[in-house]
């Protein structure tokens, strides 16, 4: 293998790894909720929001990918850059599903609490926050 192609391995990789995650991101963006964690769109307050909310950390975590693969490039068989660029990745795209994670907590949050405040007003008891039935 030539030198120019072994210094162009890794930037290749970087780039068809983002391309999953692209997908899932426009997936998501038109709606196919139930592909992150198993949402049930039809029991969101607003689907569309939590859409765009999940699409958007996906697309980022894609792009974190995608500039990772001109940072290894620019890294070239270097120790130190390639541990600093692959530092810089871990970072980034760690924080985002971080991110992600917590965001589809939340909406998984928001449907629960509202289904149980359904299911308890519907029985006859009290909100405990108003007061109401």
């Amino acid at each position: 293998m030539s030198t120019t192609t072994h210094a162009l391995m890794l930037p290749a990789i970087m780039l068809i790894s983002a391309v999953p995650t692209l997908v899932a991101a426009v997936l998501v963006a038109r709606g196919n909720l139930h592909l992150v964690n198993g949402l049930d769109a039809s029991r969101l307050r607003d689907p569309a929001a939590t859409a765009a909310r999940l699409s958007r950390l996906l697309a980022l975590i894609a792009i974190a990918i995608l500039l990772a693969a001109p940072g290894y490039y620019w890294a070239a068989g270097n120790d130190s850059r390639t541990t600093g660029v692959t530092v810089a990745l871990l970072v980034a795209v760690n924080g985002l599903v971080v991110a992600l994670m917590l965001a589809v907590a939340k909406a998984r949050r928001d449907y629960r609490d509202r289904d149980a405040r359904r299911n308890d007003t519907a029985n006859g008891s009290r909100d405990e926050r108003t007061g109401r039935r």
